[in-house]
This record gives C-alpha cells, sequence and structure tokens, in this order.
C-alpha cells in the first residue's frame, strides 16, 4: 500500500476529518447509513468511479461490465447508483471479478446482495442497503471514471472525481480531494503523533484542559 495510504488508515477516518475541521472546509464525510458488510476493515485507495441510473427495462449491462474489466489494482471502487432503490449493483460474481483485479475495497452508495459471500471475498464492502433483487433490467451504469455524486453526511452531495483518495474504517467514510492530498496527509501524521502522546498523558492523569493547552487540540 502506498506509504500515503497506510499513514491515512493508520489515522482512521475521525482524525482525517479533524484535519478538514482545521483547514476550515467541511469534511468530506459519506452518508452514514453506508454499512460494512461483514466485518469492518480499513482501506484507502484512489477512487475508481462507476454512476448508473434507474431504467424501465433493459436487457443485459455490457457498460457495468466493461467498467469492471478496465478496473486497475489498488482502487476503491466508488459506485454511484443516484439514489436507485431496491436493486443491487453487483453480486458475487462481479464482486469476484473486481477482487481479481487487485480492487482494494468497493464502495456502494446503493444495494448489493450474495452478501453471505461477500462477507467472506476478502475484499472489503460497504454499501447502503442489500436486497435479493438483481439490477439488470431496472438499473444500468451510465459512465466510469468521471466525476460522481454520492451521499454526504455533513452535506446532502458529496462530488468524488477520479483518483480522489476514499478511505474508510469502523467510523465510516470520507473522501479528499487528490489535490488536498498532501497537505491533508501531512498534518494528518502530524495529529496522529501528538494525539498518541495526548492519550498516554490523559491516561495517566493529565487534565483535559491542561492537555488542551499543550497539544492544541484533543
Amino acid at each position: 500500500m502506498n506509504t500515503n495510504f497506510e499513514a491515512l488508515t493508520s489515522a482512521g477516518t475521525a482524525v482525517i476529518s479533524d484535519v478538514f475541521d482545521s483547514l476550515h472546509l467541511s469534511p468530506p464525510v459519506l452518508d452514514n447509513s453506508l454499512r460494512s458488510i461483514g466485518a469492518s476493515r480499513a482501506f484507502a485507495g484512489p477512487a475508481y468511479t462507476i454512476t448508473g441510473e434507474s431504467i424501465a427495462f433493459q436487457n443485459g449491462d455490457l457498460a457495468k461490465l466493461a467498467a469492471i474489466d478496465n478496473m486497475p489494482a489498488g482502487v476503491v471502487a466508488l459506485w454511484s447508483s443516484m439514489d436507485a432503490k431496491g436493486v443491487c449493483c453487483f453480486g458475487d460474481l462481479l464482486a469476484s471479478a473486481m477482487r481479481a483485479r487487485g480492487c482494494v475495497a468497493a464502495v456502494v452508495d446503493g444495494g448489493v446482495r450474495d452478501t453471505s459471500f461477500l462477507e467472506s471475498l476478502g475484499m472489503p464492502v460497504v454499501a447502503r442497503y442489500q436486497t435479493p433483487a438483481q439490477g439488470v433490467g431496472r438499473w444500468r451504469v451510465t459512465a466510469s471514471q468521471v466525476e460522481v455524486r454520492v451521499r454526504g453526511t455533513l452535506q446532502e452531495w458529496i462530488s468524488v472525481a477520479p483518483s480522489d483518495i476514499v478511505v474508510g474504517d469502523a467510523d465510516g467514510l470520507i473522501a479528499i480531494p487528490q489535490e488536498l492530498l498532501q497537505e491533508v496527509t501531512a498534518k494528518v501524521i502530524e495529529w496522529s503523533k501528538s494525539e498518541s502522546g495526548a492519550r498516554e498523558e490523559i491516561i495517566a492523569g493529565l487534565p483535559l484542559l491542561a492537555a488542551l493547552a499543550k497539544y492544541g487540540h484533543l
């Protein structure tokens, strides 16, 4: 894993969110109704974006298959269903194809199915909901590797461009714009070191006000 990504996953999404606050920027936290399928595992990687639309009927979805076939290793597949209801973006076979191509994780602002299989896949999958209903004939991919919109927590929608960095852990998910990656990562590393020191001193009995004065944030 990229050393920047290791620093981000080690620090966690809570520290990353606090860093955005310190920069006077609203943290781009994805909707907190997104849930891990199975045990939560931390991950980070550049977004490989896929978006689509609900439809009345269509046979097959070749664009979806092509998007997965073209997926490079090391990415977080970010699926924007655009509020599709009750249908899945993918299930076991397409998830297996993503994992075979070296996908780090899949984040689905929409539905998935075959969840028992996904739990044992070895690739983190985070989704809004689970459903037995397939997407074929009900939802189709319209584009990949374009800027997409997904539901946010602090704002209604968050725009994510290809190669923006998506970080996920037990607290949730956050998207870091590529142009802010260096600045955010440097501050995350700095804050992680001071937070570890503050935690040790607080456990040892340092008053919280004294810790705030010493470290500048808690």
